[in-house]
């Protein structure tokens, strides 16, 4: 995915604003919202071949390798988070592919700020702002929420704890099932259609992965898996 020319330039105080302006009455549950997100105490050390680093990562190393990429914002919710230099049209999880491995379904991304949002911390979305990213410090092989419906696989970027989804959730990418490992680039429905067919599909813990000789079906919610 090329990266384009940066999103214009936001005064901290006014994004801490727009990020801190909840409505006075909690919105309306939404078909297209993924579910609340687990906690991150659930998540257990990776095996080796799921490949996450040797040691966890603190904020300064995300804002060492994440800084050329994209820019840092204060928040009174979140604290700092991470705003990517790209399209205004760009979303998480929709540029790369889905990897087997005995922990589920890992998301590679051919960008080198892939590693460390895509299996660490949580995407939050403002209508005016776009998409930001929240630091975590649990990896996990993939933070997403599934569905399915008439053979298409669908997943959501779990949003940070208390966030509050917009009806409009932006978030939901979508392809036909029998090219879900495929480059998604390539066969991702367009987003006119998504919002009918999420509508209409049924959460699932994950899509079934097969490693060696066992067979893995995906945990709660957030990509992971389990040798059956």
């Amino acid at each position: 995915m090329k990266l384009l020319r940066k999103w214009p330039v936001v005064a901290p105080s006014l994004m801490a604003l727009v990020i801190a302006a909840n409505p006075a009455k909690a919105q309306q549950s939404s078909a297209l919202e993924p579910p609340p997100p687990p906690p991150d105490e659930e998540v257990a050390p990776a095996p080796p071949d799921a490949e996450p680093p040797s040691s966890p990562p603190d904020r300064g190393s995300f804002e060492r390798q994440l800084s050329p990429y994209g820019r840092w914002v204060d928040t009174p919710e979140y604290g700092r988070v991470w705003m990517p230099n790209v399209d205004p049209d760009w979303q998480p999880y929709s540029d790369g592919r889905w990897v087997s491995t005995t922990w589920g379904w890992s998301f590679v991304a051919p960008v080198p700020w892939g590693s460390a949002v895509y299996h660490y911390g949580r995407w939050g979305w403002r209508a005016g702002f776009g998409w930001f990213w929240v630091p975590g410090y649990a990896w996990g092989p993939a933070w997403v929420s599934w569905r399915w419906v008439n053979g298409y696989a669908c997943w959501s970027p779990l949003g940070p704890r208390g966030f509050v989804y917009g009806r409009r959730w932006p978030g939901w990418v979508v392809v036909p099932y029998a090219h879900f490992t495929h480059p998604i680039r390539g066969y991702i429905v367009p987003r006119s259609r998504v919002a009918v067919i999420v509508r209409s599909a049924r959460p699932v813990r994950a899509f079934p992965t097969w490693q060696g000789r066992g067979y893995v079906r995906g945990g709660a919610h957030y990509g992971h898996g389990r040798r059956r």
